[in-house]
């Protein structure tokens, strides 16, 4: 498989809000910046990290070193790990990398509300110091569409 940088065609996710939700439904998460990186925070598996924001991604990324603390915590199992696939990186080289299942993925919001995201199929980098990307894997699932407000630091998504 190749893609933009790593990952494989994901299972089934899905946002899981309260049933009385409106049909259009917007939150803003907030993120921060630093040197023209946007960063989010996430919960993966329910362990907090900031991941850059990245719609040049197709999908999502970990270094060796997150996968490695969560399976010592037994937040990744075994039975979590999908196998290896290739992918071609942003140098256009074509590296193998571990796809794991992220049971869940949480995006935070303002006011400590969470975009939940669950099977998220993410690729594990065999870099121990690669970069947190959240890609387009989730964002499509999650938003019909998203605006930045880069005076407010919010990125505002228009939940599906």
């Amino acid at each position: 498989m190749l893609s933009a940088c790593g990952g494989k065609k994901k299972q089934s996710s899905y946002i899981d809000f309260e049933a009385d939700s409106p049909i259009d439904y917007v939150t803003e998460v907030p993120y921060r910046e630093n040197g023209g990186i946007k960063f989010v925070h996430v919960k993966v598996n329910g362990v907090g990290w900031d991941m850059i924001f990245d719609t040049g991604c197709s999908g999502t990324l970990l270094s060796l070193s997150e996968a490695r603390y969560l399976y010592e915590r037994g937040l990744l199992t075994d039975d979590d790990i999908l196998g290896f696939a290739h992918s071609q990186i942003a140098d256009g080289s074509i590296v193998e990398n571990m796809v794991v299942n992220l049971r869940k993925v949480s995006i935070i919001a303002n006011d400590g509300e969470t975009i939940d995201c669950y099977n998220v199929v993410a690729t594990v980098s065999n870099s121990i110091g690669a970069p947190l990307l959240l890609g387009n894997a989730v964002l499509d699932e999650v938003a019909d569409d998203y605006t930045i407000d880069n005076t407010r630091k919010v990125i505002s998504f228009n939940i599906k």
